[in-house]
């Protein structure tokens, strides 16, 4: 047994395998972390456009046609809301940072990262960190990384000015709020980077992000979220 597999299985000793939102038990072997009733209320994320990942009909949507954005791409597993959203607001806000193993995984089988990406997660701001314990998006791409064998390069994308929380902004706002809060550094760059975040609602934070890490170098930059809002 390889040291992941002893973690695992210490893991699944201390953490019983559990439905991410309502808590039933799941077998071991269970492949998705939900219950059969919660699997059935997780809503598909709905087509929409490839690089910035708003839903709508066009393969590109018209503002990214009209001024592409420096992601080029972006993947949600699901949208956001039901049981998805109950297990993501308990991983975030409930204490629950155990949660982001069996998410971790699900994003991983649902939105493997593209071939000879490295993984970067979306940072948290400090005082969120430090308030919470951890950082969930960290967490995540953690077991993304363990899960589809993609090496994570921690503390490449960091926060260079703390920002508001982005809840209750309007766009604009959201994407003013955030510009010019990332930097990356030197291991990026020529290299395709997977983004790694729980929720992508406007896309700020992530455009953000990913003009930070083309700044820095990186030629691709797509975004693998849990789920897509609005």
């Amino acid at each position: 047994m390889g040291l992941s597999d002893l973690a695992t299985a210490l893991l699944d000793l201390a953490f019983p395998p559990a439905c991410a939102a309502c808590g039933e038990g799941l077998r071991s072997s269970a492949e998705e972390p939900w219950c059969p009733v919660c699997a059935g209320a997780v809503d598909p994320a709905e087509p929409g456009c490839a690089r910035c990942g708003l839903p709508g009909p066009d393969p590109v949507c018209g503002a990214c046609l009209a001024d592409p954005p420096a992601l080029d791409g972006l993947r949600a597993a699901a949208a956001y809301g039901g049981p998805l959203a109950d297990a993501v607001h308990a991983c975030k806000y409930r204490d629950r940072p155990a949660l982001a193993r069996p998410l971790g995984r699900w994003l991983a089988a649902r939105v493997p990262p593209p071939p000879g990406a490295l993984l970067v997660a979306v940072p948290l701001a400090r005082g969120r960190r430090v308030a919470r314990g951890y950082d969930q998006a960290a967490l995540l791409a953690g077991w993304v990384g363990r899960t589809a064998g993609v090496p994570v390069l921690r503390g490449a994308l960091r926060r260079v000015r703390e920002t508001p929380p982005q809840v209750g902004r309007t766009r604009a706002q959201r994407a003013a709020n955030v510009a010019g809060a990332f930097a990356a550094d030197g291991r990026v760059r020529g290299r395709e980077i997977a983004l790694v975040d729980d929720v992508v609602t406007t896309g700020a934070t992530a455009e953000a992000c990913a003009r930070a890490l083309k700044a820095a170098g990186a030629v691709r930059v797509t975004v693998l979220a849990l789920a897509r809002a609005g």
